[in-house]
């Protein structure tokens, strides 16, 4: 005889009675706001968290936290019409544990709130739910919150190795004590994610175990009694210099049909690493327009994590070829031009423009994929064709999201190039904080071994069609 039910459960565990509607949809809320609020403390702080390995991590899990809020959303409209209110919160006391959690004041205290309470909170709120709704009338909500556990439990683990790296002295670990224990005060007075009193989840085995919360404490005191300032300003982390040398050779270097193949993919594979600063300029804006439509969120949530996968792509690259790519000077040039010098309206729409000046194929995604294969470089063809793919959906994304405010695509380009030229003179402010020195050609010497094709001549600056 086959498994009955599908193999989905057997007729015993089918004939218990799980959460009504009403309660599955209550629950559901709660855990959507909690993703949705989590997403954005990640955008708050991508780009002042110096370290980058940290940008990594929160830009992949920003979108992790997106797609658990677009499934639960579905969900909860498929249940109940008209579907209450997603786009505000549900609870006040769950919204206070979010807010404080939006305060985090450095690393340690950000990793911390993410991924040793808030995440493990979910973690918790997914597992219980999956354990107690009936398992045949509520199959589609625990299908996804299986694969939904699946990647939270995989962010955690990530947290919980980077916060032990951190946290090495007792300063460091009283910190990360102090911090937690002021969210999970606020967390349990909002009864955890889900709304549960006392149930969590048992050490070891993953069986439910009881917790009493003492929902009755009294809290520390808010650091959300003032409106969040976003610090906006793109950091990195000691191991990198150079950060205001704006000059950045290889976005001349790479379409000069004048330098080899070889030196041209060079370029190519700086200009890969050096996209961290589109993440940051996206983080920034989608944290501040705070008012849009949720497919504004959850496409460009998409494209952030490609932009960041681009960035590691050309770590990737360099790093194969035994280069510290952290000794490259990466200026953040672009980021701090845009979150500093531009509205999170033009942010954007200088993103769209720049999507659209790489679709031709003589300049732009497919000219850089001929580059990596006319240099034989296999690893940077095979980056380079996803690279050219995900650009087709990026520029789709930024289209939709400019339809949407009735701007067209002619207008953006004509837009863009006018906050490129205003924003690049707002550099001429920072300069004085490094040297302006072309280091390309002692780079190429070092890497390939021969002198670099532009060696003495003079390059100017970057288009827009160079970020």
């Amino acid at each position: 005889m086959c498994a009955p039910l599908a193999g989905i459960a057997t007729y015993e565990d089918a004939a218990r009675i799980g959460y009504s509607v009403d309660e599955n949809v209550r629950r559901l809320i709660r855990i959507h706001w909690a993703e949705r609020r989590v997403m954005d403390v990640m955008l708050a702080h991508l780009s002042h968290t110096p370290e980058w390995e940290v940008k990594c991590a929160l830009a992949l899990h920003q979108w992790y936290a997106a797609e658990h809020a677009d499934w639960l959303r579905k969900r909860i409209t498929e249940m109940r019409h008209p579907a209450p209110p997603l786009d505000e919160p549900p609870d006040d006391a769950l919204d206070a544990f979010l807010e404080e959690l939006l305060r985090s004041r450095n690393t340690i205290e950000l990793l911390t709130g993410i991924y040793a309470v808030a995440l493990p909170a979910l973690r918790d709120a997914y597992s219980h739910h999956v354990h107690k709704t009936n398992p045949l009338v509520d199959h589609p909500t625990r299908r996804f919150m299986r694969f939904a556990l699946l990647e939270v439990t995989e962010a955690i683990e990530w947290g919980t190795a980077a916060l032990e790296k951190l946290t090495s002295d007792r300063a460091q670990t009283g910190l990360r004590a102090e911090w937690s224990d002021h969210l999970e005060r606020y967390l349990d007075a909002a009864r955890g994610i889900a709304g549960d009193p006392s149930i969590s989840l048992a050490e070891g085995d993953g069986r439910r175990g009881v917790i009493i919360r003492n929902v009755e404490a009294p809290l520390p005191r808010p650091r959300a009694s003032e409106p969040f300032q976003p610090d906006f300003a793109p950091q990195r982390d000691e191991r990198f210099k150079g950060l205001y040398n704006f000059e950045f050779p290889p976005h001349v270097v790479y379409n000069d049909p004048a330098v080899p193949a070889d030196e041209r993919n060079l370029a190519l594979l700086c200009k890969r690493t050096l996209e961290m600063d589109v993440v940051e300029v996206m983080s920034s804006f989608m944290f501040e327009r705070s008012d849009q439509p949720w497919e504004f969120y959850h496409d460009y949530s998409r494209q952030l994590w490609d932009e960041a996968r681009h960035a590691m792509m050309g770590t990737v690259a360099l790093n194969d070829r035994a280069v510290d790519w952290t000794q490259i000077p990466l200026n953040v040039g672009f980021s701090l031009r845009l979150n500093l010098h531009a509205t999170p309206e033009e942010r954007q729409i200088l993103l769209y423009a720049i999507e659209q000046s790489l679709m031709p194929a003589d300049t732009g995604k497919r000219f850089e994929y001929e580059t990596a294969v006319a240099a034989g470089d296999d690893l940077s063809e095979h980056f380079h064709d996803y690279d050219w793919a995900d650009e087709v959906l990026h520029a789709q994304i930024g289209r939709r999201a400019l339809k949407r405010e009735g701007i067209s695509r002619a207008e953006a380009i004509e837009l863009g190039r006018a906050i490129h030229e205003r924003t690049w003179a707002a550099l001429d402010a920072y300069k004085f904080r490094d040297a302006q020195t072309n280091w390309w050609p002692e780079f190429v010497r070092r890497v390939l071994g021969k002198e670099s094709a532009v060696a003495g001549r003079t390059l100017g600056p970057p288009t827009i069609l160079a970020e």
